[in-house]
């Protein structure tokens, strides 16, 4: 991967991991969870419920369920400068009429989506140079109207090719 260029392939490849998933059922899943209208047309939710930004909902008239995502590079190893920390966040926002699932899933929406995203990037190798760590894991409230669950994963990323 050419550096410097590690932020743009990380978010297309997470939202390529959520929609596209070598599993395809966590990606049939997290789909429906979503919007069960966009199965068969999953690039349809790119930038209308899944965004390669932090993004906050707009007050709106329809209950929708988002994810948006952040990639970062908090700090730069200081023992050896080849290596950097990449830190991976991913939120979780649904909308107050959505959080109630069927029984039969015995989970809110923003859980079970969470769910999902963890068992698709918890120890993903396609990130760096070591699988993905699970970092953390945060409920809270946006909006008065929506839930948010926030996840992060990290993982080490070369800093520059090696002579």
């Amino acid at each position: 991967m050419p550096k410097g260029n590690e932020i743009i392939t990380y978010k297309n490849r997470i939202i390529h991991d959520m929609l596209h998933n070598e599993d395809e059922s966590l990606s049939h899943n997290l789909v429906y969870a979503l919007d069960p209208d966009c199965i068969g047309c999953e690039d349809e939710l790119i930038y209308s419920n899944i965004f390669p930004y932090l993004k906050v909902p707009d007050i709106q008239t329809e209950a929708k369920c988002y994810i948006t995502m952040a990639v970062n590079m908090p700090k730069v190893s200081t023992k050896n400068y080849f290596f950097k920390n990449m830190v991976i966040t991913i939120n979780v926002i649904v909308h107050d009429e959505k959080m109630k699932m069927d029984p039969q899933y015995n989970a809110t929406r923003a859980d079970y989506i969470a769910a999902i995203i963890n068992k698709i990037f918890n120890g993903n190798k396609g990130y760096g140079i070591v699988p993905l760590e699970y970092v953390s894991d945060t409920e809270s409230l946006l909006l008065n109207s929506f839930f948010m669950r926030t996840m992060r994963f990290s993982c080490d990323e070369l800093n520059s090719v090696r002579c």
